[in-house]
């Protein structure tokens, strides 16, 4: 364990150290821990694409998992989903950002950017995850804490041993290491707790307020994260959902010999008003920001007041599955059509 965070530390340290003249369009150099030093033309869609394929085989290896975890004693399973687009640099083109399995039943996390005219990557991180232990395996957590992606935050719970790594974006683009946080929790006597920043000893006190700072100035989460200890588990696409909205076409599925009783996924287009019926008469069930995500959806219900079609769907929040209804018109209708769904009749 101590020699994984020792290789994870070294390769978002060295990310941090002086550009040289010589490197092409001011790269940073870092002793080969930004693994994939090559530059990517054409449209940043085109170039994410060129970018997923590359990985495919990898990202297939990490998101090929269900994960397992307990909420209010019932077994919940997620599917993983290792990948995002996201703009966390707010000049309204997003970020690729994916986890893939790596070495020693781990994952790595990927950042790709651009900067108008090419697509680079901006972070690498080895090891951030283990996989293979339920849900201990996903339990980490990615967000923005300023505004505009100047910093970002990468927390990890790993049995007794979690880390959080403070990064900030540099001149050109790529985020460098800032603060490390480590703790090292005895449970059999907690006065042999010990934590760290950047490699020198902290009190609990210090440590817990640095956190809590690093939290309480959170601006947008990449990772789909929950709280009350509660597993996080990953990001919001897989690799087939991300694949379809950067080509702009649908990936296909498996024809289907009719409805399906346990649901179908669907790619939304916007953010998913609910209700707690088919029906404005019912009532409301929130508002959730899922817009291009691939969300499970149930059955469908005839809105005979406004005449329009209202479907179920099952929506990942804070470590559950809330199941609500929303307007027909919010999903893309490429990617699932009323046929797929089991019909319900309300009053």
């Amino acid at each position: 364990m101590k020699r994984i965070l020792a290789v994870l530390l070294a390769a978002v340290m060295l990310c941090g150290i002086t550009a040289l003249a010589s490197e092409p369009d001011g790269y940073v150099a870092t002793g080969g821990w930004i693994i994939d030093q090559q530059t990517y033309s054409g449209t940043w869609q085109q170039a994410y694409l060129q970018i997923l394929n590359n990985h495919s085989a990898a990202i297939h290896a990490y998101q090929n998992r269900t994960i397992e975890y307990y909420l209010s004693d019932a077994v919940i399973q997620v599917p993983c989903k290792p990948v995002s687009l996201a703009d966390i640099t707010g000049d309204g083109i997003p970020e690729l950002i994916f986890m893939e399995k790596a070495n020693e039943e781990r994952g790595d996390l990927y950042i790709y950017s651009t900067n108008g005219a090419v697509v680079r990557c901006v972070l690498y991180v080895p090891g951030i995850t283990r996989i293979g232990y339920d849900d201990a395996g996903m339990n980490f957590d990615v967000y923005l804490s300023s505004a505009n992606g100047g910093t970002l935050v990468l927390e990890y719970d790993e049995f007794e041993w979690p880390w959080t790594l403070q990064l900030t974006r540099n001149a050109f683009g790529q985020y460098t290491l800032l603060n490390y946080l480590r703790a090292e929790y005895d449970n059999s006597n907690e006065d042999n707790d010990r934590f760290w920043q950047n490699g020198g000893l902290i009190s609990y006190n210090d440590y817990e307020n640095m956190l809590q700072t690093l939290r309480n100035g959170r601006t947008m989460t990449l990772s789909t994260y929950t709280m009350d200890d509660v597993s996080r588990y990953g990001f919001s696409l897989d690799w087939e959902g991300a694949a379809s909205i950067l080509s702009g076409s649908t990936v296909t599925a498996a024809p289907q010999s009719g409805p399906k009783a346990d649901g179908v996924m669907g790619l939304t287009i916007d953010k998913l008003a609910t209700r707690k019926g088919p029906g404005t008469q019912y009532d409301g069930g929130g508002t959730y920001s899922v817009k291009n995500q691939w969300i499970k959806v149930l059955a469908k219900a005839w809105d005979s007041r406004n005449n329009i079609w209202w479907v179920k769907c099952e929506i990942p929040y804070h470590g559950e599955i809330r199941v609500l209804w929303t307007g027909w018109k919010r999903f893309d209708h490429t990617t699932i059509t009323l046929d797929d769904l089991m019909e319900e009749v309300w009053e």
